[in-house]
């Protein structure tokens, strides 16, 4: 009989500590978001700054109370700027962390080898990468959407100033990857469409030191214009190139150089006078009081330069709306806070205010955003202003 006795015990005390293991004890009531991020490497201009962004976001909604009661818990790690990288941290994200949805990559290359895997483990991601194929079509990426406008919207906000400017010749350098490829077979598309002639196509790469070159081809050629798809380093050392060659074309960059290391490593001097299609960030004291996303952009600057000490930045603005979407996602979702709830809220949100544009998303727009968050600044006496 004691040892019946015994072994009921021990039964019990192995049932008793596998519903204790089915809790999360200290972590109970968190909600794990995975960021996967270029922290290091040549994209890590990007990558430090929209991570605090995110954790910006964080802090002041777990500081509320959380979302129903529930605090987030972010699990950061670092891709390195690598594509590799990037698939390996995301798995780790979601096979070891089990987290409920994924931010990242910061880019397009660290994004686009990610999306064969995430519609396999079905995890919903938010990529902060603007390549239109991360996202679309939107029947193919079920578990992913993005936030960076469009390579469209971006394409014809460009198109619409060199029209404004009468300029109808114009050549393109990109970056040597799977962003500079997409915003290039894009633009072509939208420039054909608008009678603008590409007289030349130039190619670098992320880490090229030097890109006088290209541009000494592109100088004889004399075009009205040159488009640089391209995020920094490379991107300043494109525009420092350009000024210490003392080419006077308009220089055009897509959003991808929306950060504020473009200007402070390609020099107030060297970069005056570029445009860049960036959104509002930079000129939030510009942006009229009737402007639906003038309350959030100015908090969000100062809230962020508050905190960081830095400028904020468009970049970092992308990150803190990938996190916004989700936990306006999480809100939704009430109760049971799901991988498959998530993703089918993100779907549904409507009328999103964000700081890089309002953002309606469907099952058939997983971006959500318009020509109109695709806004063109450029730089005057080392400021950044909205052109006249």
């Amino acid at each position: 009989m004691k040892k019946w006795f015994t072994l009921f015990l021990s039964i019990l005390l192995i049932f008793s500590l596998a519903a204790c293991n089915t809790k999360t004890s200290s972590k109970e009531g968190t909600i794990k978001i995975g960021v996967n991020l270029e922290l290091s490497g040549p994209a890590a201009v990007w990558g430090v700054p929209q991570k605090d962004a995110i954790q910006m976001l964080v802090d002041q909604i777990n500081d509320d109370g959380g979302i129903d009661g529930k605090k987030i818990e972010l699990v950061v790690y670092d891709n390195e700027s690598s594509e590799t990288q990037s698939l390996v941290v995301t798995k780790k994200l979601v096979e070891q962390d089990k987290v409920v949805a994924v931010i990242g990559g910061g880019t397009t290359p660290t994004t686009m080898p990610l999306l064969p895997y995430i519609e396999k483990s079905k995890v919903p991601l938010v990529s902060i990468g603007s390549g239109d194929a991360i996202s679309s079509p939107a029947e193919e990426r079920h578990w992913v959407f993005k936030t960076p406008v469009d390579n469209e919207d971006i394409s014809t906000s460009i198109v619409e100033l060199l029209k404004k400017e009468n300029k109808k010749n114009i050549a393109f350098m990109a970056l040597n990857n799977a962003y500079g490829d997409s915003g290039l077979k894009t633009f072509e598309g939208v420039a054909k469409a608008n009678g603008i002639n590409i007289v030349a196509v130039e190619k670098f790469g992320m880490g090229d030191k030097d890109m006088k070159p290209q541009l000494t081809k592109i100088k004889g050629l004399n075009p009205d214009a040159i488009i640089v798809w391209s995020i920094p380093p490379a991107a300043s050392i494109v525009n420092r190139n350009y000024w210490e060659l003392k080419m006077d074309n308009m220089l055009i960059y897509p959003a991808g150089a929306g950060s504020n290391a473009f200007v402070e490593l390609a020099g107030k001097e060297a970069a005056e006078g570029t445009y860049v299609s960036a959104g509002k960030v930079w000129v939030s004291d510009q942006i009229g009081d009737g402007d639906v996303q003038k309350e959030i952009i100015t908090k969000y600057v100062k809230d962020f330069e508050a905190k960081t000490k830095q400028g904020a930045s468009p970049i970092d603005g992308m990150a803190y709306d990938a996190m916004l979407l989700i936990s306006k996602a999480i809100e939704k979702s009430g109760d049971k806070v799901t991988r498959d709830s998530i993703r089918d809220n993100l779907e549904k949100l409507e009328n999103v205010v964000g700081v890089t544009g309002v953002f309606n998303l469907s099952e058939k727009d997983h971006q959500g955003l318009s020509s109109a968050d695709a806004l063109m600044v450029q730089v005057k006496n080392g400021d950044w202003v909205i052109p006249e």
